[in-house]
């Protein structure tokens, strides 16, 4: 029979167990951290003290941790598990708020990272926010069940001894964040790798679990700054191997047998999905949603497919296409298009997509990049920051610090780096000034080869809501469009309205070339896509229909004969995008999309065939 101890192991154990093993903890300390966190045990002042660094650099008045216990520390010992505290815990989007609501706080984290207060608070959250990187650490806390915006990483900052401790090749201890369930609340763990005498330095590998030598460099340059720029910046060509890995490559799909003309069908046309908005707003008489997803003709999905062959078997319409992750997930979207680029002019990308790296694949090229920049135009050296398949702007940022750029590659989601686009079209909103704003347009692809693209004819624009300028760039108002899944302020506005108001401001640039030139940029994204065969392209299925909802920004630049236009600038392209804006202010719009993607009619609708 077991003991109260024993119940009380096997509880802490089901709720943290999982934590502990993927931490890498060592069974040894688990009791005795369970002891301490229930007890709300700080015990690290009996084993460590904080003195000033003596290792001959006159200019280093920095703190560093060493052992103070007289019997030394025995990495056998199950005692030698210690929490540390955290002074600040945040997310980036509340980062700025904190420190200016805060006073308190913000007079901590200067006197902790060593700065001298300026003398406006603004210029001191300023320099803490630009600062914090060097003592940044991160975690998130998995649940599937919470809203996207909830699973975001948070950031954390150790107390002041825990931001003493240095890095060192060869740690002597070993650091881990820790979520205490039962507290709803962040440790780290500090334990041990070795034996440690008296007055031993304490230590840990600020690049834990990074082996690979120029990856670490990069990893530890917060900390170790040395110039990267003789790595060559041009992102890597990517194996087919790696393409095969990472992109919903087709699997074999049999015959390729004939699919029926949906539009002489001498009954209605079936329709499944699961998307009751969907259903409810399909109102097109050739049309009839069905419960049953074996009885349909098309099978309307909102995740994705990777084996076509059932959907064959049944000759059952899907609305996507094999392989469209590559124009679907922001890296391979920049791959892919690079294959349009201008090799003439030695363009990398086309003249309509930033520059873009995958800082999963590509870091070190980024950062001679980036690096060659700051040499070159310092004030254009800007990129925003985003995970390759979220949406809402989700766990991104703007940012043209170094230091963070690399820190944020060490979240749970790999991330591309785009350079941020400084010189945007604004638009004039009363009251607040010239916005950033985007334009989303709703894309409709019936087939690979041959090629036919139409696009809606009613697009979408989403305002910043403070005037734009490239400083501040966390202020979420100010850099970003997307307002509608929070508490923003969402500011709407017809095409129609916009146009006109487009013309009235710009009256140089008439809206009809403009819109001549996205037209163009779009045939040209999907000729990009299609160009290859998969895995470096689209692959072309008799059953395959798709709608994508096209992001894209309007900069200034000049054209080809040296007059200043508005280049459209492609930001993502998204599967089967949120369309209840489109269905709420066009009704009729899903009638529209399966007419022309199934019924092969646009006889009186609102699309346009661009090839």
């Amino acid at each position: 029979m077991g003991t109260k101890q024993d119940c009380g192991q096997d509880e802490f154990l089901k709720v943290h167990g999982a934590q502990l093993q993927s931490s890498g903890i060592p069974k040894t300390f688990w009791g005795k951290l369970q002891e301490k966190l229930e007890s709300d045990t700080f015990d690290a002042g009996k084993a460590f003290l904080m003195t000033y660094n003596d290792e001959g650099n006159q200019a280093d008045h920095s703190l560093k941790v060493v052992v103070a216990s007289e019997d030394g520390l025995k990495a056998a010992d199950p005692n030698n598990i210690f929490l540390v505290d955290h002074a600040w815990t945040y997310r980036l989007k509340q980062a700025r708020g904190h420190l200016t609501e805060m006073p308190q706080l913000l007079d901590r984290m200067e006197r902790l990272m060593g700065i001298d207060p300026a003398e406006d608070n603004h210029s001191r959250v300023d320099r803490v926010l630009e600062c914090m990187w060097r003592y940044n650490q991160t975690y998130n806390i998995a649940n599937k069940e919470a809203d996207p915006k909830d699973r975001q990483p948070l950031w954390y900052i150790l107390d002041e001894f825990g931001s003493c401790i240095k890095h060192s090749d060869d740690p002597s201890f070993r650091m881990v964040p820790f979520f205490y369930m039962p507290g709803q609340v962040g440790f780290s763990l500090l334990y041990p790798l070795k034996d440690l005498e008296y007055g031993d330095d304490v230590t840990r590998d600020y690049a834990n679990h990074i082996t690979d030598a120029l990856q670490r460099d990069i990893s530890l340059l917060p900390w170790q700054p040395r110039d990267m720029t003789f790595i060559h910046s041009d992102p890597p060509e990517r194996e087919d191997s790696y393409l095969n890995r990472v992109c919903n490559a087709p699997r074999p799909v049999g015959s390729g047998a004939d699919y029926p003309d949906l539009s002489s069908l001498d009954r209605k046309v079936k329709v499944f999905t699961t998307d009751t908005f969907v259903a409810k707003a399909l109102t097109h008489n050739k049309f009839q949603v069905v419960d049953n997803a074996e009885e349909a003709d098309v099978y309307w999905s909102f995740s994705q497919v990777d084996d076509y062959r059932i959907f064959e078997s049944r000759r059952q319409y899907i609305n996507q296409f094999p392989g469209e992750s590559v124009i679907v997930t922001k890296d391979m979207l920049a791959f892919i298009c690079a294959t349009y680029a201008d090799k003439e002019y030695d363009e990398v990308f086309p003249k309509w997509l930033p520059v873009t790296f995958d800082l999963h694949t590509a870091r070190p090229h980024f950062v001679s990049y980036f690096q060659k920049r700051a040499k070159e135009s310092p004030k254009d050296n800007i990129w925003m920051i985003k995970p390759y398949n979220l949406s809402r702007a989700l766990d991104s940022c703007v940012s043209d610090n170094l230091n963070q750029i690399i820190r944020l590659t060490e979240t749970a989601v790999p991330k591309v780096a785009c350079q941020y686009i400084t010189e945007p079209v604004l638009y004039h909103r009363d009251n607040i000034g010239d916005v950033k704003f985007d334009l989303r347009y709703i894309v409709l692809l019936t087939s690979v080869d041959p090629l036919e693209v139409y696009v809606y004819e009613t697009f979408y624009i989403r305002f910043a809501n403070v005037a734009f300028s490239n400083d501040h760039l966390d202020v979420y108002a100010k850099h970003y469009t997307v307002m509608n899944y929070g508490d923003e302020q969402l500011h709407q506005v017809s095409w129609q309205e916009f146009v006109t108001a487009m013309q009235s401001q710009y009256p140089n640039h008439k809206w009809d070339v403009v819109q001549r030139s996205i037209y163009d940029m779009i045939v040209e994204f999907f000729k990009a896509a299609t160009t290859k065969p998969p895995p470096r392209g689209l692959s072309d299925f008799k059953g395959s229909r798709a709608m994508y909802g096209l992001d894209l920004m309007l900069k200034w630049s000049f054209n080809d004969k040296g007059f200043k236009c508005m280049q459209p600038m492609l930001l993502e392209c998204n599967f089967c995008p949120d369309c209840h804006r489109a269905e709420k202010y066009g009704p009729g719009f899903f009638n529209d999309v399966f007419s022309t993607l199934f019924l092969n009619d646009t006889v009186d609708r609102r699309v346009i065939k661009l090839v």
